[in-house]
């Protein structure tokens, strides 16, 4: 919640509603979710802007609202040369270091006097059934990239039900952690520890579980995705580094003190992503069985608020070795470049639709994501392999209706 006074001014600035409102109907938490709402859909300008709430995008970015990457896009197809919207490509090393000139993510495309980063060219390749992914940069146009810098296409994960995986107290996920597989079943979830401004927090957004609660992963998309700045991450260039002098010398939406995305206006979009519920829980008692019986649910677990109140996300929050065909290369936080966190399960139906499972889409199916599986979880993925077609395909409808 942020003052009412606060909200007006907000309003006003924004002017996204028209409506006479009561001092009750400003206090309602309701207005902070549709405002948030409206700051979502927002598409970004570049600096100097008439209205200076609207300005700040970029100068480097690959988006000018958060909904341009979380919503129906086209699915990235080969020999691609512009990313579809939704997918972004991460830059980084197996030292858990970023390109020293491109920075942690490839922007490819810029304000007018701005120079995009590069354009994409995706290539899929199809082996004995499975498919994976290569992305190769064009048209640098800052010079080489690093040699140990690797590329790792990334798509958008679903929002729903994040508000209540961002409740779950740190000792409910670290009951789960067991980085020495002290009860020797094959699986050692690790608890992802990163330090923020000095303090130790335990990881549970993102892929690699780099971020600590939602603020931090939300202030991290608005700086890499649309170059804006928070008081999280207050550098109004976003994601440019300092060899890339045109880009931090342009205009600017903001300072240091004052971010593009001020207090208010970032806590009323974290107040509507919070706010999205998860899917309806699967009813499918059988393929849930399945699911058990084959050993997903080692990592895949239902997790539970403070009250007990069970959140079916089917994830431990934790990070697993995954084997070296998923490996990216790339070192985040805590995770390791054959590391990954145990992905959330409901809302699988909609990441089918919109391009695809597992951090890059490569995978087509259910079927395809666990046959990707390896490291801690090849023992479920032969016990799936081992499934009678009636079966494998109860499990696989479970999973691909939650």
């Amino acid at each position: 919640m942020v003052p009412g006074g606060v909200r007006l001014r907000v309003l006003a600035g924004l002017a996204m509603v028209s409506v006479a409102m009561t001092s009750a109907a400003i206090a309602a938490p309701s207005l902070d979710i549709a405002m948030g709402k409206r700051l979502f859909e927002r598409n970004w300008v570049s600096a100097p802007s008439s209205t200076k709430s609207d300005d700040g995008l970029g100068p480097l970015y690959d988006a000018t609202s958060c909904a341009a990457c979380h919503q129906p896009h086209p699915k990235a197809q080969a020999g691609e040369v512009s990313l579809p919207s939704g997918l972004v490509i991460r830059l980084g090393n197996a030292r858990g270091g970023i390109d020293p000139i491109y920075g942690a993510q490839l922007q490819t495309k810029g304000v007018a006097g701005q120079v995009p980063e590069a354009s994409a060219e995706i290539e899929w390749s199809d082996k004995d059934g499975l498919r994976a992914v290569t992305v190769k940069p064009g048209k640098l146009g800052y010079g080489p990239l690093a040699k140990d810098t690797r590329l790792s296409l990334r798509r958008p994960p679903s929002l729903r039900g994040l508000g209540l995986l961002a409740s779950v107290p740190d000792s409910e996920i670290l009951k789960n952690a067991d980085s020495e597989d002290a009860n020797q079943d094959g699986v050692a979830g690790r608890a992802a520890w990163v330090v923020i401004d000095g303090k130790r927090q335990l990881g549970r957004f993102g892929w690699k579980a780099a971020s600590p609660d939602l603020p931090t992963q939300v202030a991290a998309a608005f700086s890499r995705d649309i170059g804006l700045s928070t008081r999280l991450r207050p550098e109004p260039w976003g994601d440019c580094t300092p060899v890339q002098r045109a880009c931090r010398d342009a205009p600017h939406g903001g300072t240091k003190e004052e971010p593009e995305v001020s207090n208010p206006l970032l806590d009323l979009v974290v107040a509507y992503i919070a706010s999205l519920p998860p899917p309806r829980a699967s009813k499918d008692g059988a393929g849930e069985k399945l699911f058990a019986d084959t050993g997903c649910g080692a990592c895949h677990v239902t997790l539970h608020l403070a009250d007990g109140t069970p959140v079916r996300a089917y994830t431990d929050l934790l990070l697993h070795d995954m084997g070296a065909g998923l490996g990216d290369g790339i070192e985040e936080g805590a995770g390791e470049t054959w590391s990954w966190r145990t992905a959330p399960l409901w809302d699988v139906a909609t990441s089918l639709r919109l391009g695809g499972l597992l951090h890059d889409g490569r995978a087509r199916n259910v079927t395809e994501a666990v046959e990707w599986h390896d490291g801690e979880a090849a023992t479920a993925r032969a016990n799936f392999q081992r499934l009678s077609a009636a079966d494998k395909a109860a499990l696989v409808a479970f999973v691909s209706g939650l």
